[in-house]
């Protein structure tokens, strides 16, 4: 008798988990993002301010496609052989008159800068100059979003048409699966695509400092080399002091009417004491945001991108978009902007079904 209700209990259990995946709705999204010149007539001034996105709990899709885990290759990588050559067999003899004690003393200008480049152990890939606009996976499905194979791509003639367009052009094409939930648990997922900018411009769209330049040594005098170095020094570091100042005013300005609230961030609270560096993306990618896609009786699409142009007064002009939109599945939405459009169709996906687990075993037992 236990053995019948224990099975039975089972049989049950099984049979809401199955009934529960049945239930669960997803949806195969296909989003094509592209810049576009805007008008001559235009009126409408952005202005200057940088609105900061951070990604937050948002899933990232994009990353794991351009920085694999490389952990497991590196553990079977074999160790680096042993120079054939020792190394005290090319050793230099210093002249006398330059022991001056036991340990000689460096010059100080060639502690500003490492001459030597300190032996490193990369563990990622380094980001692109610029990523492909098409972006895809592999499709295999799992319980959470997870990128579509390319074969799922239907909107391929839309972005044909806006690649052969004029003053347009194509930053994102991508397909994603997902499991809608409601507004207030919904997570989103962060998009980011075109340009690399991370080598000349800082996330608030200024110039990036070189403080290679700044901070080369300067050549000295033989006959007195240290007072030299000590001079050379307090020059260099002067001059790294001031431009340091010259480039926080600039953030400064340029920041100034940055949001203390959270108007700025899709899918977790941003406050204004939490608007530092850290937070932010490392990289700076002509287009990067987010997409958060809720189901309360209808669907919900809401985004929220950067969209970065190279400014004629050498820094990186920062052109923000949010936008909120009820769309209907199988339909093509269009949300417009003057610098920005976005392409969107939401599609029904029947996830594969999964082998039901076998219940004739138990079912037996129990007779």
């Amino acid at each position: 008798m236990s053995k019948a209700v224990s099975c039975s209990f089972i049989s049950a259990a099984l049979f809401s988990t199955v009934l529960h995946a049945q239930e669960q709705r997803w949806f195969e999204v296909e989003m094509l993002i592209f810049s576009q010149t805007p008008p001559a007539s235009l009126q409408e001034n952005f202005g200057d301010a940088v609105t900061a996105i951070k990604p937050g709990r948002a899933y990232d899709l994009v990353t794991p496609l351009l920085q694999p885990d490389l952990s497991s290759l590196l553990a079977e990588l074999p160790l680096c052989h042993n120079s054939l050559q020792p190394e005290d067999e090319y050793q230099f003899t210093q002249a006398l008159s330059a022991q001056l004690c036991i340990v000689e003393r460096q010059p100080h200008s060639w502690q500003l800068t490492n001459l030597f480049e300190p032996r490193r152990s990369y563990d990622k890939v380094p980001y692109p100059a610029a990523l492909p606009a098409v972006v895809t996976g592999s499709g295999v499905h799992t319980n959470k979003p997870y990128l579509a194979e390319r074969a799922s791509l239907q909107l391929t003639d839309i972005a044909s048409k806006i690649t052969r367009s004029a003053g347009t052009q194509l930053l994102l094409h991508t397909s994603w699966r997902q499991a809608p939930v409601t507004e207030r648990r919904a997570i989103a997922s962060r998009w980011f695509s075109g340009k690399n900018y991370s080598e000349q411009f800082d996330y608030w769209g200024q110039p990036v400092a070189d403080i290679t330049t700044e901070s080369a040594p300067r050549t000295t005098d033989s006959t007195d080399l240290i007072s030299d170095d000590l001079v050379a020094a307090n020059d260099v570091s002067a001059h790294q002091v001031m431009s340091n100042i010259d480039m926080l005013l600039q953030q400064l300005n340029a920041n100034s009417q940055l949001p203390d609230t959270a108007e700025s961030a899709i899918d977790t609270p941003v406050h204004s004491d939490s608007l530092t560096s850290r937070n932010l993306p490392d990289q700076v990618w002509q287009l990067d945001g987010l997409f958060k896609l809720h189901l309360d009786h209808y669907l919900f699409v809401n985004t929220e991108f950067n969209l970065r142009l190279p400014a004629q007064d050498n820094s990186l002009q920062t052109i923000y978009v949010r936008q909120s939109r009820r769309v209907i599945s199988g339909e093509i939405h269009y949300l417009d902007h003057p610098h920005l459009g976005i392409i969107l169709q939401i599609r029904r996906y029947e996830p594969p079904a999964e082998e039901e687990p076998e219940l004739n075993d138990a079912t037996n037992t129990s007779q």
